[in-house]
């Protein structure tokens, strides 16, 4: 939980801090980037099913290809069409930031052989070198989230009422 829960508070962070330089992308998409850097976690249901490979309709599917910027995109894509015409560009722009900072993280866990899942599918397969700068378990980088995230909620609040 502690990885799901620093890469929704560094989305946050990052939208926010966005969200004061351009204009058009405003403090109620903060949430959506937040959701976009969940996304590749619903790969994480197949703790819940039991195996990380099923049958769909006869055909059978693995759940961690929903980890992969592909199936971020096809996710994010079907929520930008989901709000009305004016609010597309930013809402797809913070569920698309909120995917990339997910994934961008993700290349910074450490990896017992030294290379990342390929994430950049359908761009490419190839497994890039993992950052070995975290475990998804550790602890740290949530507590460094958590400080960096309530210091940016105290600015954001000066911003609002100043």
């Amino acid at each position: 939980m502690t990885d799901l829960l620093t890469h929704v508070l560094t989305a946050y962070v990052l939208a926010t801090v966005v969200s004061w330089r351009l204009g058009w992308l405003h403090r109620r998409h903060v949430p959506l980037a937040m959701l976009g850097a969940a996304i590749p976690d619903a790969a994480k249901v197949y703790l819940l099913l039991g195996g990380v490979r099923t049958t769909v309709a006869g055909v059978e599917v693995g759940w961690l290809a929903l980890q992969t910027i592909g199936a971020g995109l096809a996710f994010a894509l079907v929520g930008g069409l989901l709000v009305p015409p004016g609010e597309r560009r930013a809402t797809l722009a913070a569920l698309v930031g909120g995917l990339c900072t997910h994934v961008g993280m993700d290349y910074f866990v450490i990896r017992a052989g030294g290379l990342s899942p390929p994430y950049l599918y359908p761009v490419t397969w190839a497994q890039l070198p993992a950052g070995n700068l975290y475990l998804s378990a550790d602890v740290w980088p949530s507590v460094v989230a958590v400080v960096v995230a309530a210091s940016v909620v105290l600015v954001d609040r000066r911003r609002v009422r100043g």
